[in-house]
């Protein structure tokens, strides 16, 4: 029932992560983008930015995220979309992606179209941070 894989707790922010791991956010709200790069390279991540799901899609295919952080309301190409699209590239198929919406009733959709993680908006970020580096530490299968 529990497909979220819990990390052992908050990471220490003032930490950063071991290594620069270079994640792909995926948000057409200027103001959530802005304060969600903000929040990652204070905590010693690189930073790619998407304003839709068509760019990320691009982006992704162009830069190799070690992750994605996917809004699912977006313009040109919604998140779920870009999701799936992702997941059918060799490249991409592996990639985390964390989705993201203020919706109701979205996770299992997102988890359905092949998001690895969801996190609802407005998103904490310490719960945010301690996701993303959960899944940075997994091994690829």
């Amino acid at each position: 029932m529990n497909d979220l894989r819990k990390p052992a707790g908050p990471p220490a922010l003032e930490a950063g992560p071991a290594r620069a791991a270079l994640i792909l956010i995926a948000e057409d709200h200027l103001d959530s983008r802005d304060a969600l790069r903000a929040l990652l390279e204070a905590s010693g991540y690189r930073v790619l930015v998407a304003v839709d799901g068509r760019q990320a899609l691009t982006r992704a295919l162009e830069q190799s995220p070690d992750l994605i952080i996917m809004d699912i309301t977006m313009p040109e190409m919604d998140g779920f979309e870009a999701i799936c699209a992702l997941r059918r590239h060799a490249a991409t198929r592996l990639t985390p992606i964390i989705a993201t919406t203020a919706l109701e009733g979205v996770r299992p959709l997102a988890l359905q179209a092949g998001a690895s993680d969801f996190v609802r908006k407005p998103i904490d970020g310490r719960e945010l941070l301690a996701r993303v580096q959960s899944w940075l530490q997994l091994p690829l299968a």
